[in-house]
């Protein structure tokens, strides 16, 4: 009797088994996805692009899913900084995807039509997507090396200037654009006021921004917003102020 019960849980233990494997193999096999998984945000392709693309890359693909394959697929795109894929024991397709965020746009020059990430890397601009950043101008004179401002030694400089800007709550409210010229020296456009700010080479960056604040904290309240076209606040010390006639 008690040899009889050990054979029926042994018969059962080996059934679940049998039905588990099954089970993780059907799931696993290229024609069985439940459905997919995407971790992204929507910032140049939304979830239903990402799945779309995935959808027609298994479709192209007739043997078992390649997931390095799929990896490749989105990673062409050169908006996707980072991704991972993989299936789970239900079958869902997980798909974890980075996609890179511009704090910069540069306008002209010839890194024209590209955005400008935090760390400097430089990608295309979207027909299907538009951030609001800073905009730059920039001298046809002024080159990056491998698609990244930090590879150079004045590409540094501008990208700490950038993220400073970025970083501070009050000057990425109020600076919209920067002109670059083949000196490297900057001017800034501002949104709230008609005058143009000289800053000159992006360095002494707490002293130069410091004025600017005083500027628009002290100055520009008493004398009037659009009093002055010109403020100048790349010399040591001092704000010059040059008043419209």
């Amino acid at each position: 009797m008690i040899t009889i019960i050990r054979k029926s849980i042994l018969l059962f233990i080996g059934s679940i088994i049998i039905y588990s494997l099954v089970l993780f193999f059907r799931n696993n096999d290229a024609d069985s996805i439940n459905r997919f998984l995407i971790d992204s945000d929507s910032t140049f392709l939304n979830n239903n692009t990402i799945e779309r693309i995935l959808e027609d890359k298994i479709k192209e693909d007739s043997s078992r899913i390649n997931y390095n394959d799929l990896e490749n697929t989105l990673m062409s795109n050169p908006h996707v900084k980072s991704v991972k894929i993989y299936k789970d024991l239900s079958g869902n397709l997980n798909v974890s995807l980075d996609q890179y965020e511009p704090v910069a746009r540069i306008v002209s020059g010839s890194h024209s039509k590209k955005y400008i990430d935090s760390h400097g890397e430089m990608f295309p601009i979207s027909r299907n997507f538009t951030e609001r950043v800073i905009l730059i101008h920039l001298s046809n004179k002024i080159n990056f090396i491998d698609n990244n401002l930090n590879n150079t030694q004045f590409g540094r400089k501008i990208m700490e200037m950038i993220n400073y800007i970025s970083n501070d709550d009050f000057l990425v409210k109020i600076i919209s654009e920067i002109d670059v010229d083949k000196n490297k020296n900057i001017i800034i456009h501002p949104q709230l006021s008609k005058q143009k700010i000289i800053f000159g080479y992006p360095v002494d960056l707490d002293e130069k921004f410091n004025k600017i604040m005083i500027f628009y904290e002290k100055i520009a309240p008493l004398k009037g917003w659009n009093t002055y076209k010109t403020v100048n606040v790349k010399f040591k010390n001092q704000i010059v102020c040059d008043k419209i006639v």
